[in-house]
């Protein structure tokens, strides 16, 4: 499972936080002040780490250092201060993203499964995970959990595309070339006919997921319960 250590300080915000990740297929172990953080031993499983900046002992900023230090995953700011200058200090001090509070549930999820895609890409770009959603490009299989969802070669390669670019639209022009082999001819519905089945398996699976179908834009991942 894939752990993601928060550290908040408003407690109720941080609870709703872990509740909403862990709602999605993610473990969290969630810290309400920086002395806390460090008398935890890190796990060598944690993918991400998420941290206010303004907390009761101290900041994100100060922490930023013994994070990368102690933990060889990305690190991003979640804070409600929006200035400028604060943008540019998290991210020279190697944050791999820094968002604004307050933040939507649907926008969070899209950036830690973000960072965590960009991490696991480089680690094996055989391997493509969001949340309990797994692809081993190698076997051509897709997992949810522990299910295997049993997808032909042109579902896994359309799931492929999607999880590639989440959370942005992926075109049906693209779609249909790396699926079909061939050009669309704006005719020709294999692809809606294929994300219906995907759907449909998603659905068997109780992979929290759906797929979106965007006016003019094409198709993109999405979040069925927060």
């Amino acid at each position: 499972m894939t752990s993601i250590v928060i550290i908040e300080d408003d407690r109720e915000l941080g609870e709703l936080i872990s509740r909403v990740l862990e709602k999605h297929g993610y473990h969290t172990t969630l810290f309400n002040t920086a002395e806390q953080f460090r008398q935890h031993s890190p796990g060598t499983e944690t993918a991400l780490v998420i941290c206010d900046i303004m907390l009761p002992d101290g900041d994100g900023f100060e922490l930023a250092a013994e994070i990368k230090a102690h933990y060889s995953c990305p690190f991003l700011f979640l804070t409600a201060l929006d200035s400028e200058e604060s943008h540019i200090r998290g991210l020279n001090l190697g944050a791999t993203d820094y968002l604004i509070k307050p933040i939507k549930p649907e926008l969070l999820l899209a950036r830690v499964a973000a960072n965590i895609r960009k991490v696991n890409i480089l680690a094996n770009p055989d391997i493509k995970q969001l949340g309990y959603l797994k692809l081993d490009a190698a076997r051509c299989e897709a997992w949810y959990g522990k299910t295997n969802l049993n997808l032909n070669r042109q579902e896994f390669i359309l799931l492929e595309h999607l999880m590639r670019y989440d959370p942005e639209p992926v075109s049906r022009d693209m779609l249909f070339k790396a699926v079909v082999g061939r050009d669309y001819d704006g005719i020709d519905r294999a692809i809606d006919l294929k994300v219906s089945r995907l759907r449909k398996k998603f659905s068997e699976a109780g992979v929290p997921i759906d797929i979106k179908s965007i006016r003019a834009q094409g198709y993109a991942l999405t979040t069925t319960d927060l």
